[in-house]
């Protein structure tokens, strides 16, 4: 959800958090306070529920004019069957409060609209293309593989990852483990386990791989391959509904079918010694991830929130 007394893009903008932890700034260099802790005796023109335990704050104080909620997945799907935060995330996609939804994808435009009734504007996701920059690979010697996602998170699936690079001969490839969250695990073959990166070195990160393996089952966006893609790197992505939005199979990445570690393995084998499906991939990517900058963007996203 949102706090500051900063002014950005012209307008005051505030984030808080729903935790108690006290932080200076968030990636974007905006303060952040928490919610329970801060006395707030403003009033706001909009607050905007970013996860579904920050829908009943915005739909029940006082302080908001109008109300908006970003809808950025399935979150019910975060929990196991049985948890009962299940049933509380599934609630906020059926409020009957005057929240105004969107959503960062089509797919979950899609659930939201047959599942719910709620018809939700699109406001596509966006990179910094002047942080991601453009790095150029040497494929003719030892080839970096980076694994990116939270251990901890079934629905991230990091261990399929790892089954994939473990398969791969040591002599030959090198991995990388990317997590802000979630340390390796024993069984891990991790050269290098880069933690808790601020966001703006993580762009440092893709630029020294040649490859992403990622193999999340649930994504109603996934950032890193369009990261890696920015950077002229090659993504081994699963494929999933939510990825769906913007990868496409032997065009700007290749895809394989979680649960078949075994085709990512090949495809890996395939890229790195097949340089003209490279070079089109790379392109490709590079296309992708310059149609969904930020500065393209920012216009049309303004307008749904009626700024």
């Amino acid at each position: 959800m949102g706090s500051t007394i900063l002014r950005k893009n012209g307008a005051d903008v505030t984030l808080f958090s729903m935790d108690d932890k006290e932080r200076a700034t968030d990636v974007s260099g905006l303060p952040v306070m928490p919610w329970r802790k801060t006395r707030v005796h403003a009033r706001f023109d909009r607050a905007v529920a970013t996860l579904w335990s920050t829908v009943d704050v915005v739909n029940h104080s006082s302080r908001f004019a109008s109300r908006y909620y970003l809808v950025q997945n399935f979150e019910t799907d975060f929990y196991p069957f049985g948890d009962p935060r299940r049933i509380l995330a599934n609630a906020t996609y059926n409020s009957l409060d005057r929240l105004k939804y969107i959503t960062i994808s089509r797919w979950c435009q899609g659930w939201l609209a047959e599942r719910f009734r709620k018809e939700a504007a699109y406001a596509p996701n966006g990179i910094d293309l002047a942080l991601f920059a453009r790095k150029a690979r040497d494929f003719s010697g030892r080839i970096r593989v980076l694994v990116e996602g939270n251990s901890e998170d079934h629905y991230k699936n990091v261990d399929e990852s790892f089954v994939i690079t473990n398969q791969l001969d040591p002599s030959r490839f090198e991995v990388w483990y990317l997590s802000y969250q979630g340390a390796p695990k024993r069984w891990y073959r991790v050269d290098r386990f880069l933690h808790k990166v601020p966001h703006h070195s993580v762009a440092a990160a893709y630029q020294s791989c040649h490859l992403l393996v990622k193999s999340s089952l649930l994504e109603s966006f996934s950032y890193p391959p369009l990261e890696m893609m920015a950077t002229g790197g090659i993504a081994i992505v699963a494929a999933n509904a939510g990825n769906a939005e913007y990868l496409r199979d032997r065009e700007n990445c290749l895809l394989y079918q979680a649960g078949k570690p075994e085709q990512a393995v090949g495809l890996i084998h395939e890229i790195c010694g097949d340089a003209t499906l490279r070079e089109r991939i790379i392109a490709s990517g590079l296309a992708t991830a310059a149609a969904r900058d930020w500065g393209v963007l920012e216009h049309d996203i303004r307008k749904l929130y009626d700024v």
